[in-house]
């Protein structure tokens, strides 16, 4: 997951550049890594919340609330 760029990052937010072919969170699938296991891993925490998502073959800005404060404001 080394296309993913952090473009952000505050005590409570983090934007991140989402590559194409990569999914946001688990659904039905049996992903092997998305983007939410990147967060995890590289903000240490074991709780994210991705604020919205794109699809599989969209790339782009991913906003992720990194506390359920700043989640339920957005």
């Amino acid at each position: 997951m080394d296309q993913i760029e952090t473009l952000y990052r505050d005590p409570s937010l983090l934007a991140v550049s989402k590559p194409s072919g990569l999914l946001v969170h688990r659904g039905w699938g049996q992903e092997s890594q998305v983007l939410v296991d990147w967060v995890r891993q590289t903000t240490g925490l074991t709780k994210v919340h991705p604020i919205h998502r794109l699809d599989r073959a969209t790339s782009g800005v991913v906003l992720v609330a990194l506390d359920s404060t700043t989640a339920r404001a957005l």
